[in-house]
């Protein structure tokens, strides 16, 4: 993979103040989540492959009309694969993870029974990094879908529903040229509309059509899954307090520039120098997400920490600030041990 540098684990954030009675304001910030798999280091040019059998078309669709027996029907799902992984090939070649990117559509399954699993063998995957330049390969082995169309009858409304429930299982495996070791992972989605009418014939028509559904779905299937793969951006909320301490609206004043060691500077003199738990919280709260915003997640843990014991003395429950110091407490906790899968998936000792 690409060499990536986590200096770049909080690269963009935007700042949208909005005021309240309590004069708490939020910001908005990046943060860099770890995907669910690991590749190795020198994995640099990848190659993804399809290797599935196609489910039989009368396996897994089933419709189930207003006071009807469900009534099993017949659905082809052979270009599911291709739509998925089209979907998939597209979003990790615009991550520029790795240094190339290539996609085999056809399946190179010869094999007949869709309950069986068929993993590459050494040689399958030598020859087919040899032949496209590459040295890693994710391969679609199975993907399944179970979809269900069903109509009902609400008594409370006098109105009809129709509802359309697609579930995926995808089963995946990596592959690497100079190293035997394999990694398999599967992965569930589901996809669901639904329509609502007084009149019964609307409510189906109002459904998109099966198949587009499934070709939507399986989209939708390669579209989540690149996260699941390459490390991908979140955006999470942070809130700050802005008392009337002066030194606390200079602190302020400092976030509007984006200076975090002045903002910090004034929200420890505001935390020194006050005898009010209530001010003293809010100024370690406002010093802990500084902290997180400049890289020090010690640092932001051990002042969200006293925010939090802050709040626990005050004489009035602030049940909301309680609780969201808490939730941010364990989320800076996660973030800490995500920063060292982070370092692993992008390269960096």
């Amino acid at each position: 993979m690409k060499p990536h540098n986590l200096k770049f684990i909080l690269l963009a954030f935007g700042i949208v103040f909005l005021s309240s009675c309590t004069s708490l304001m939020y910001t908005t910030l990046d943060v860099l989540r770890p995907a669910k798999v690991v590749f190795a280091a020198d994995a640099n040019n990848l190659l993804i492959v399809n290797n599935t059998i196609t489910q039989p078309a009368n396996i897994g669709h089933t419709t189930t009309l207003l006071n009807k027996d469900p009534k099993n029907i017949a659905l082809s799902t052979d270009s599911l694969a291709i739509f998925c992984l089209g979907a998939l090939t597209e979003d990790i070649d615009g991550k520029d993870f790795f240094s190339t990117v290539k996609f085999e559509p056809n399946s190179i399954n010869s094999d007949s029974n869709f309950d069986l699993l068929t993993p590459l063998n050494r040689f399958a995957v030598k020859n087919l990094c040899l032949s496209h330049n590459s040295n890693v390969v994710l391969s679609l082995d199975k993907i399944k879908v179970n979809d269900d169309l069903s109509e009902y009858y609400l008594t409370e409304t006098s109105s009809y529903l129709a509802a359309l429930e697609l579930k995926f299982e995808t089963t995946w495996s990596i592959y690497y040229l100079n190293n035997e070791k394999v990694t398999s992972v599967q992965f569930k989605d589901t996809a669901y509309w639904e329509s609502e009418s007084y009149t019964r014939k609307n409510v189906l028509i109002n459904l998109p059509k099966r198949a587009d559904a499934l070709i939507d779905g399986a989209l939708n299937v390669g579209h989540k899954t690149v996260d699941r793969f390459i490390p991908y951006w979140d955006k999470v909320d942070r809130y700050f307090f802005n008392s009337g301490n002066k030194y606390m609206k200079l602190a302020m004043d400092s976030v509007y520039v984006k200076n975090w060691d002045s903002a910090i500077s004034n929200w420890e003199k505001v935390f020194e120098k006050t005898k009010s738990p209530w001010i003293q919280a809010q100024a370690a709260n406002n010093i802990a997400i500084a902290y997180e915003i400049s890289g020090n997640l010690d640092k932001a843990i051990e002042y969200a920490t006293v925010a939090y014991y802050s709040f626990g003395k005050l004489n009035f429950a602030d049940f909301d600030s309680f609780s969201r110091l808490s939730e941010y407490i364990n989320e800076l906790n996660i973030r800490k041990n995500d920063i060292v899968i982070l370092k692993k998936q992008l390269g960096e000792k």
